[in-house]
């Protein structure tokens, strides 16, 4: 399994897993396993591609480029709400539709991201 395919194979994997949390009331660790889905496509895409995924910054870096290839505004959209929620772990100030509604726009992400080459 090549290492852009772990980081798929882990996003969809955290993704399951906030769900799971999510329904069981865990809000901060589901905000933070739906933060880890978007992080883990971000840097299965920037791997497919060679570029550099250590840090927030690079994210925002492959979405820059990936915008400049084709218009992916929705994808930094959503990109910004998986964020989101990687702040309400820490903050703790979303509530339980807050974050519902968002995962489903982390689910549009990890699959979208999927499909670029």
């Amino acid at each position: 399994m090549s290492i852009s395919e772990r980081y798929r194979s882990a996003a969809h994997h955290l993704y399951d897993q906030a769900v799971v949390e999510l329904e069981a009331g865990d809000l901060r660790q589901a905000s933070e396993k739906f933060w880890g889905a978007a992080a883990q496509s971000m840097k299965a895409l920037s791997e497919r591609r060679g570029w550099r995924h250590r840090s927030h910054r690079h994210f925002h870096q492959t979405l820059d480029l990936i915008n400049d290839e084709d218009d992916h505004e929705d994808i930094v959209r959503w990109f910004g709400l998986a964020e989101s929620l990687h702040i309400n772990f820490y903050e703790d100030r979303a509530s339980y539709d807050t974050i519902r509604i968002i995962s489903a726009d982390v689910r549009k992400l990890v699959d979208r991201l999927d499909l670029i080459d």
